[in-house]
């Protein structure tokens, strides 16, 4: 009972992982037999991955362990349901075959009479969160002043994260080990676009021309602390939980370059550059998560586990522009707020004929934003879709290694804000914005092995 009131303490007032960008936190799911898992693994924990699920769980790895999970073709899937009103983006993106995560753990000290022992220290690396997508638009159109005119479109966006993180694990007892660590979380952002608008006189000269361009790229780094629980309740029941420290923002970098031009054909021409490169000032707070898990073995051919997951709410700006000018240019959200958000995984493993096993997982990956008005949408919102997912996966083990290959899946519904379909809008002041029904689906094969020696 008293183990049990530590844990709800650190379940209900510390975080962990928060495990994606600044609306989801389960988009992909990092490790090995935690994807097969569907992510239910914060009581096992007994790989390099444990470092992200509970670093306590690192002890009970038997051999030296070598682990690199990779996601071999991924699809992301983005709809929305009034296409004419919004700029048109490549809807599908293939994510380049690099590791998802990789990692290491060495175990050392005297046998117990269950062949473990007593510490372990490990290191990983993860990409938890990956987004890449891409717009093009051209064409002609007609406006009462202008007559007809030729418009077009184009965009580029880029956002990724890389973790890195050290940690050890102790058994205190037969029954208990801890674990605990510190992690490096890096972000970097890539946004470039330009627009044109340019309308006939007389003779194919232009009575009237507009170009915008914008191009902003930034990185931060954060540090963050990290620490967990394993217990053994039963001969075969294990209960985990993890705790971590919420994000110290310790690097930040980045620049901003825009423009606008303009000429109305009788010889009155305009031209607004930025001043200088901007430098563009961000962060990127990970919020406070709790994470709590049960798992029950049958056996040595049944694993059933559990997670539950609570995301503390956090707001934060993620760009800070001084010149007003430059930021009427940006396309992404300047502030981020997330509200409190609950998160289920379950899942199952079954190894039979000696080396063979079957994962199946479930798991939930709420939005964490926060709810978009109906009316009178005036900047970019993050957009905010509900999705379930599943994971499946195929095992086959040796001696010295376990390799495993499935596929996780994952879709939902729900609003988005997206810039109207005004092709000159970028060479303007201000920006047109809408709120729209979007449909989201994540799809990704993994190879997944785990070396032991």
């Amino acid at each position: 009972m008293r183990l049990t009131v530590v844990l709800m303490v650190f379940w209900l007032g510390f975080s962990v992982w928060a495990r994606a960008g600044d609306v989801h936190y389960q988009d992909y799911i990092i490790g090995d037999q935690a994807v097969g898992l569907g992510g239910a693994y914060t009581a096992i924990g007994a790989d390099p991955s444990g470092m992200w699920y509970n670093p306590a769980g690192m002890v009970d790895v038997h051999k030296t362990s070598l682990s690199l999970s990779a996601n071999l073709y991924g699809i992301q899937d983005s709809s929305v349901g009034k296409e004419e009103l919004v700029f048109p983006e490549d809807p599908i993106s293939k994510i380049v075959a690099v590791p998802s995560s990789a990692g290491f753990v060495q175990t050392f000290g005297r046998l117990d009479m269950r062949g473990r022992r007593p510490y372990a220290f490990g290191t990983s690396i993860a990409v938890p969160y990956y987004r890449k997508s891409s717009t093009a638009e051209e064409g002609t159109s007609q406006d009462p002043v202008l007559g007809p005119y030729r418009h077009g479109y184009h965009r580029v966006f880029e956002d990724q994260t890389l973790w890195l993180a050290a940690g050890a694990a102790m058994r205190l007892s037969d029954r208990i080990s801890i674990g605990a660590g510190v992690a490096l979380a890096h972000r970097s952002v890539q946004d470039a676009a330009s627009n044109f608008i340019a309308s006939d006189l007389v003779n194919g000269e232009f009575r009237s021309f507009r170009s915008a361009m914008m191009d902003m790229n930034f990185s931060n780094d954060s540090l963050m602390l990290v620490g967990g629980i394993k217990f053994r309740v039963l001969n075969n029941l294990y209960l985990g939980a993890m705790v971590r420290s919420p994000s110290v923002t310790v690097y930040s970098k980045g620049s901003l370059r825009f423009a606008r031009s303009r000429s109305d054909g009788n010889g009155d021409v305009g031209f607004l550059p930025t001043p200088d490169e901007v430098q563009v000032k961000s962060e990127s707070k990970i919020n406070g998560e709790a994470r709590m898990g049960l798992a029950y073995f049958i056996g040595d051919f049944l694993t059933l586990s559990a997670d539950l997951s609570l995301y503390l709410p956090v707001d934060y700006t993620l760009v800070n522009l001084e010149d007003k000018q430059a930021s009427s240019a940006l396309l992404i959200p300047t502030t981020v707020e997330r509200k409190l958000t609950i998160n289920g995984n379950l899942g199952a493993e079954y190894k039979f004929l000696g080396r063979y096993s079957i994962g199946l997982g479930a798991f939930s990956n709420f939005a964490s934003s926060p709810q978009i008005p109906n009316e009178n949408v005036t900047r970019p919102t993050p957009a905010r879709v509900n999705m379930f997912g599943g994971s499946f996966a195929f095992g086959l083990s040796s001696e010295h290694s376990l390799t495993r290959l499935g596929f996780a899946f994952s879709r939902g519904t729900g609003e988005d804000v997206i810039a109207v379909n005004n092709p000159g809008q970028l060479a303007l002041e201000a920006q047109d914005y809408a709120r729209v029904e979007i449909t989201q689906t994540f799809f990704y094969f993994f190879l997944a092995s785990t070396f032991m020696y």
